[in-house]
């Protein structure tokens, strides 16, 4: 990976998954993988994150609060976020103001070209 790298968060509930994408997104970024939502908020507010990939069904829909403190704590900076649900929630997301959103499952390749395309038209 390149130092130079976008920085990217990713919560994922299953361990497995997050280490499955979290390799093919390393490709590309510098990744903090989480699977709990605490700290989250800390760490972009420490690094200089330019997406979040999120589960929202993370502990019982706890994730859709987190989108909303996202916006919510750092209107500034334009955070992207896209979510990776294995329910349909794109309602939701459209509510939340969601880059991206796609439905489980997921290829990591995917994932990666997806978050490369949402931070692309963000620089456009």
């Amino acid at each position: 990976m390149n130092t130079q790298a976008p920085a990217i968060v990713l919560i994922e509930k299953d361990e497995v998954t997050l280490d499955i994408c979290q390799r093919e997104l390393n490709k590309s970024f510098k990744v903090f993988g989480f699977t709990e939502i605490s700290n989250v908020l800390e760490i972009i507010a420490q690094q200089d994150i330019q997406a979040v990939v999120i589960e929202p069904e993370i502990h019982s829909g706890q994730g859709w609060e987190l989108i909303h403190s996202i916006h919510e704590r750092f209107p500034g900076r334009m955070i992207p976020v896209i979510v990776c649900s294995t329910r349909d929630t794109e309602k939701m997301a459209i509510i939340n103001e969601v880059a991206k959103h796609m439905t489980k499952p997921v290829l990591p390749r995917e994932l990666k070209e997806k978050v490369l395309e949402v931070l692309e038209k963000r620089n456009n």
